[in-house]
């Protein structure tokens, strides 16, 4: 029987930390948010898989209807000024609620809770991270970014319980600019090897970043996304 814990390595605490130095993480997390901007936060966050998506602009003024609508995009651009999510150019769709995608990605993710549906995680770590944020058994169905094959990964009592093809491994891209869903989230992906990484990789421009295996990029996605709900 397959049981992969996540792998609390040196160089996945040191990713995280340097994340932490260029991302906002506080306020992703929510620490250093107001009561309000938490509120709203946390909404987006724990409707997105009741929904299967992430809630429109018009049902977050409807469930924060004691707020005046300009406080409601006051805060929705104050949380996309710090990136804990990101609005679409008119400000009028959320695109990104980390881990969430407002649109189809590669990386589909089956929360088993009662009530949940599936939902589309911005990227690989993203997606190895929900287990841990919504503590629950999880099913992710995604594709090496080379050549297109399935993966499957099954999350029981966070251990990864089914891992297919036995060899996935993650890039984990760290060219951060502007915010993560338009730079490192595009970018981090699963490969059905670290060969096809490196087939994908030939005749690139070599790009910051690790490759990782699957059980340290599993315990990257703790780090991200463990917490996230906890405040």
């Amino acid at each position: 029987m397959l049981l992969l814990k996540p792998e609390p390595t040196r160089r996945a605490k040191e990713i995280f930390q340097e994340a932490c130095c260029i991302e906002n993480m506080e306020a992703k997390f929510g620490r250093t948010l107001s009561k309000d901007e938490d509120s709203v936060r946390r909404f987006i966050l724990t409707q997105s898989p009741i929904l299967g998506r992430i809630p429109f602009i018009d049902e977050i003024r409807k469930e924060f209807n004691k707020f005046q609508k300009e406080k409601v995009d006051a805060i929705l651009n104050k949380l996309h000024q710090v990136d804990a999510i990101h609005l679409d150019n008119d400000k009028t769709n959320i695109v990104a609620a980390y881990p969430f995608s407002g649109s189809e990605t590669s990386h589909q993710v089956y929360l088993n809770r009662k009530g949940f549906k599936r939902v589309y995680a911005m990227c690989s770590i993203d997606a190895l991270g929900m287990s841990f944020m919504f503590n629950c058994d999880v099913s992710i169905e995604s594709l090496c970014i080379h050549c297109g094959e399935k993966i499957e990964i099954e999350i029981r009592d966070n251990e990864i319980f089914v891992l297919n093809p036995k060899n996935t491994v993650v890039w984990y891209d760290m060219e951060y600019s502007c915010c993560a869903a338009t730079s490192v989230c595009k970018h981090t992906n699963f490969f059905s090897s670290e060969k096809h990484y490196e087939d994908w990789q030939k005749g690139k421009p070599i790009k910051k970043g690790n490759l990782l295996p699957i059980q340290e990029a599993f315990y990257l996605g703790k780090l991200f996304f463990e917490n996230r709900l906890d405040n």
